[in-house]
């Protein structure tokens, strides 16, 4: 069988050994229970179109329609929402490339491509698509429109899923500052997972669903 084409969303969960050892020095799985709780978004998803794989610190979605792939960013907008409810940053890659799966065999150019553009390109707890994807619904293929949907924002020539609606924005900041101030004490002196509060928090206040008064929940630099 020849591979086929589709849509491959690669996200990892940030932070995923760190929580791992608290559960392991607490004797309990709140950590378990957090990832199960965010997973449950994904419960009523249709798996003749998505495909959904979790392993280890590992979410690999498929979409295999085109006519769907509007639909799968809406997943991952939830997705990504979930996670952050519980607590959870999550970071990923979306790409559209070859992929084939029989038994025990995966190749996956997608699945590939969506882990580099996770690993090299997203930086911060943000979902990057590939510029190919976006160029590929420009060229009027009589592809599902994306470019006005409000699903897909790009800053500094990358394009990545817009997760805030205006009926989301409030949530996601009271999570994303929940998460902070939780956060605090292991944030401490490690600047590239500080650096991925202040980036996500730069979002929310750059989002146009953002109110006028902005009120930041990251501290400025301090004089010793």
């Amino acid at each position: 069988m020849n591979p086929s084409y589709l849509y491959a969303a690669l996200l990892d969960v940030l932070g995923y050994r760190f929580f791992l050892e608290r559960d392991r020095q607490s004797g309990r799985l709140d950590f378990q229970e957090k990832l199960s709780a965010a997973l449950a978004a994904l419960e009523a998803v249709n798996e003749a179109v998505f495909g959904v794989r979790a392993i280890s610190d590992t979410v690999i979605l498929t979409c295999s329609e085109h006519e769907h792939f509007p639909e799968f960013l809406e997943l991952l907008r939830g997705l990504f929402v979930a996670f952050l409810g519980q607590g959870i940053f999550i970071r990923g890659g979306v790409a559209f490339a070859q992929h084939f799966q029989n038994g025990r065999l995966t190749y996956s150019q997608a699945i590939a491509k969506a882990y580099e553009l996770e690993s090299k390109v997203a930086g911060y707890p943000r979902i990057v698509i590939d510029k190919n994807i976006v160029a590929m619904y420009e060229t009027g293929s009589g592809l599902p429109e994306i470019a006005s949907s409000g699903l897909i924002c790009v800053e500094n020539g990358v394009y990545f899923l817009d997760i805030l609606t205006p009926s989301n924005w409030q949530q996601v900041y009271s999570c994303a500052k929940n998460l902070h101030v939780q956060s605090t004490g292991s944030l401490l002196a490690d600047d590239p997972a500080f650096g991925k509060h202040i980036r996500f928090e730069r979002y929310l206040r750059m989002s146009r669903h953002a109110p006028t008064a902005f009120s930041p929940f990251i501290g400025g630099i301090e004089s010793v």
